[in-house]
């Protein structure tokens, strides 16, 4: 996929800070965020450990996809791609249950996930978070505490039209 000007212009701001990218559904959100991964790894040399969440499980297959047609390397070497609560379960160790209906079962996971960061201090040089409407304030809390402070790099795209789990 390519980007239009703008996009590519958003995608392309290196410095350091906190980044809302806000749009409406096909407006190239998830692109942007791609492109800022691959600009990031390839130009900004402080930027070693990059992070991309997502909420919906079935983006994540989509996002690796388009790091992989950039030849942008996935994992420990190039970009981590999960969803939420994957993330979640990679932090504390344990298997997260999609299906499971209560709400409160993945509130638990998110205050574990964030007790386990303050022992084991996971940091990433930059984040990218795609579908921001969906996440709670918590899960911004854990999502802030992986981020290195050094480099303070993180952005969030959201369109708050889509906001089906009606999250502030």
């Amino acid at each position: 996929k390519v980007l239009d000007n703008n996009q590519e212009s958003i995608a392309r701001q290196f410095n350091g800070g906190h980044r809302i990218i806000k749009g409406p559904s096909g407006s190239g959100k998830t692109i942007i965020l791609v492109h800022k991964a691959a600009f990031l790894l390839q130009y900004e040399p402080k930027i070693k450990k990059i992070l991309f969440v997502c909420y919906n499980l079935t983006l994540i297959n989509y996002v690796k996809r388009l790091f992989l047609n950039k030849n942008v390397p996935l994992g420990k070497d190039g970009v981590e791609v999960y969803g939420f609560y994957d993330l979640c379960g990679e932090i504390i160790d344990e298997e997260v249950d999609h299906q499971n209906p209560d709400d409160k079962y993945y509130k638990t996971i998110t205050e574990l996930t964030f007790q386990e960061l303050e022992n084991n201090r996971i940091k990433y040089d930059a984040i990218l978070v795609d579908e921001g409407q969906d996440y709670s304030d918590d899960m911004f809390k854990v999502i802030k505490d992986l981020l290195n402070e050094d480099t303070d790099n993180l952005t969030i795209a959201f369109d708050d039209n889509q906001n089906i789990y009606k999250r502030k």
